[in-house]
């Protein structure tokens, strides 16, 4: 599933991004997933996806103001950072991630620009964007490097 980012993959639709969002989890349940892209481009459309994937039938809901959210269910645990209010590599430290969600855990991070030297070496970096602007709801999704 990882591979065929790199040549990028075209979403037609938000569900569609859900979809594949959800394959990827059932791929790789035990990852952190770095997020890129302008606001608005999907990333928590995606993020939703992924708790999908794993099982989480919670409501997943948009970090932007508690900064983290976790969610355990059916023995999988699912951690949604939106990094945007994060100052530094630091402030994601301080969010005592691995001492407080316990394996095997997938993390999904928004923004991570800001925090990528906390990060690990194999993170799954993702780009979304917008690239027909004839039709908003299609989406790029693709393997960058870091």
């Amino acid at each position: 599933m990882i591979e065929e980012l790199k040549s990028g993959i075209v979403c037609k639709s938000a569900r569609e991004t859900a979809e594949l969002a959800e394959r990827i989890a059932k791929a790789c349940p035990q990852a952190v997933i770095a997020l890129v892209g302008d606001l608005g481009a999907g990333k928590t459309t995606f993020a939703k996806g992924l708790a999908r994937g794993l099982g989480i039938t919670a409501s997943v809901k948009s970090p932007s103001y508690n900064v983290c959210l976790t969610y355990s269910e059916n023995g999988a645990n699912f951690v949604h950072i939106d990094a945007y209010r994060l100052k530094s590599s630091d402030d994601y430290e301080n969010l005592l991630i691995d001492e407080l969600v316990p394996e095997p855990r997938l993390i999904c991070v928004e923004w991570p620009q800001i925090i990528a030297d906390a990060l690990p070496d194999d993170t799954i970096w993702i780009e979304i964007s917008s690239p027909n602007h004839e039709e908003p709801d299609t989406r790029l999704l693709k393997l960058v490097a870091r």
